[in-house]
């Protein structure tokens, strides 16, 4: 409107000019203006139906506090470009929540933007519609577009005290064993015993029972699947899940330099409860990513089997079903 004002102002300059001089030059000069006018409109009716803007990013992720690179590009195969593109776009969270709402003005066919990223989870980028102006950007073309892409603001490491008990599922078809629990095992061996009476003669130890000049009996370890079942609830972004992905992060690293398997909670459908394997830091990178693209609002305790660690801020809570 600015433009078209100014436009307007000269125009009227050029007629007031005309009438004061009575000659014909500012009358050249008035019909040349409204000729530029509608030449330039004429030539950028087709660039301006034709132009698209389409939004990428080099990177799919940054850690919090830091900023995001988007890039946006002009989409427009014609010889002659149309002037300027106005973009409103929008950043959602993965909560469908309006984070903000911007408006920017591209006047090349490249333009590159830095996004402060300030809280935790996965966010998307959303183009709603651009304006394209004529060459004179006297006026404009409204378009709807549906651009978007996505990225994650990823949580800080820190060194945290995971001095915890270890927790042990039963299972008879385990491959380690407990060094403190009698079991049925007799592939890996808890203790020797003098022989009772009743004792089956399979179970003897005939070499330590040479050696010591006895009967010694051999008593089995109990098999177990040593297995950590980590979860937490993800509901909104603020500082509160912010420590608490920094926490969640830090001990599932201390974890896996312990050479450590554990289990996360990935998903709660239908009343069954999912869970992802982590051995390595990529598959954590990944499980991570998806609780952020997939929040958990509400973890059922019952549905997990055996002990559960739920990470609530910066602690740690056990639940035992």
């Amino acid at each position: 409107m600015k433009n078209i004002f100014k436009y307007i102002c000269f125009l009227c300059f050029l007629y007031g000019l005309w009438n004061f001089v009575l000659g014909y030059f500012s009358f050249l000069l008035f019909l040349m203006i409204c000729l530029v006018i509608f030449i330039c409109l004429l030539l950028s009716l087709v660039p301006m139906k034709k132009t698209d803007v389409s939004v990428k990013n080099r990177q799919t992720d940054c850690h919090r506090g830091e900023n995001m690179k988007i890039q946006f590009y002009r989409e427009c195969s014609l010889p002659i470009q149309c002037g300027k593109i106005v973009i409103d776009y929008q950043i959602i969270d993965c909560f469908s929540n309006l984070v903000s709402q911007e408006q920017i003005t591209m006047n090349d066919n490249y333009m590159e933007i830095e996004i402060p990223c300030q809280h935790c989870g996965y966010y998307m980028i959303e183009i709603k519609k651009i304006q394209c102006f004529d060459l004179l950007q006297c006026f404009h073309y409204t378009k709807t577009v549906n651009e978007q892409i996505g990225f994650y603001v990823l949580p800080h490491y820190f060194d945290v005290d995971t001095e915890i008990e270890n927790i042990y599922q039963f299972d008879e078809q385990g491959v380690s064993y407990l060094p403190h629990q009698k079991g049925e095992d007799y592939s890996e061996i808890f203790e020797v015993r003098n022989y009772h009476e009743g004792d089956e003669l399979k179970h003897i130890h005939w070499k330590m029972s040479l050696k010591f000049q006895e009967l010694l009996v051999k008593i089995g370890s109990q098999p177990v699947q040593q297995k950590f079942v980590l979860g937490m609830e993800y509901k909104d972004n603020n500082e509160f899940y912010d420590l608490q992905f920094d926490y969640f992060y830090s001990v599932c690293m201390a974890f896996i330099k312990r050479n450590m398997t554990f289990e996360i909670v990935t998903s709660l459908q239908d009343q069954v409860i999912h869970t992802q394997t982590v051995t390595h830091l990529y598959e954590l990178m990944d499980v991570i990513k998806w609780l952020m693209k997939n929040p958990i609002t509400q973890l059922n305790h019952s549905l997990i089997p055996g002990s559960f660690c739920q990470i609530q801020g910066q602690k740690m809570e056990v639940y035992h079903s």
